[in-house]
């Protein structure tokens, strides 16, 4: 049976940071499911491989495991010198979706009942992965874009950065990460790249272990669908944004929460 195409990402080279889990790993099998060549970073080595191998075998395409910490400037420039040479292709779009782990005393503690160490290193941590490592990939990822005269970046943003909520240590982060999406947007849009962001809500990932049942009825009645989105779906909306069918976005924040939040 003949590969259904319909995003036009076929043979294009692809790089996913925090591609082993949770919208990352989905994805992964979006990007693979369309023929991508699908680069999989993530911190532990042996994961990468594994969801790599998997999704080539699945998928008949080819697909890189490498082992990659964001927050280290060495691990990200060893990323796409691997990316480049495994595949001799440009790297055509980087889809940011690393994120720091929710640790829930930052998340749920308000920020005036925090011991002075955590407001200072909490926001530190969490910003070296959401924010510095995006900001980290899109520098590495630049030249090889900019030879090509064409590129596309997503960063996974979150609801909470449009609206605010709780945990300021993360919602601090992903607002700055639209600040960078935004800069990206207008400076290299004269040479042919894209900057896109997502702001996702409440989905079906491995953070909804650290609750309640009943704290996820209530998240699940929270939007007006009355459901969890899925890992997939946001996959979906990633690979559209690096596809060629929003050719005429850029610089936007699209949100993917069920309509809780309306902008």
């Amino acid at each position: 049976m003949a590969r259904v195409d319909p995003l036009g990402l076929k043979d294009r080279v692809v790089v996913v940071t925090g591609a082993t889990r949770g919208i990352g790993l989905a994805t992964v099998d979006v990007f693979a499911s369309a023929g991508a060549r699908v680069v999989v970073a993530s911190r532990k080595p042996r994961d990468c491989e594994r969801v790599a191998a998997a999704a080539a075998r699945r998928h008949k395409t080819k697909a890189l495991g490498v082992a990659c910490d964001v927050s280290d400037p060495k691990s990200v420039k060893d990323l796409f010198r691997q990316a480049a040479e495994w595949d001799q292709g440009p790297v055509e779009s980087v889809l940011c979706v690393a994120g720091h782990p929710i640790v829930p005393r930052w998340w749920d503690v308000p920020l005036h009942q925090l011991t002075r160490e955590e407001v200072v290193e909490g926001p530190r941590k969490v910003a070296a992965v959401d924010l510095e490592g995006s900001r980290l990939c899109t520098y590495y990822a630049l030249p090889h874009m900019l030879r090509e005269g064409r590129g596309s970046f997503v960063y996974v943003s979150s609801t909470p950065a449009l609206a605010g909520y709780k945990g300021t240590a993360y919602t601090e982060a992903k607002a700055a990460l639209l600040g960078l999406m935004r800069d990206v947007a207008r400076a290299y849009g004269p040479r042919g790249i894209r900057a896109n962001a997502i702001a996702p809500g409440n989905i079906r990932t491995e953070w909804l272990d650290q609750l309640t049942a009943a704290e996820r009825r209530v998240l699940e009645k929270e939007n007006p669908l009355r459901r969890l989105g899925e890992p997939h779906e946001v996959g979906q909306l990633i690979a559209f944004l690096a596809s060629e069918r929003s050719s005429f976005i850029t610089g936007q924040t699209i949100v993917i929460d069920g309509g809780t939040v309306s902008h």
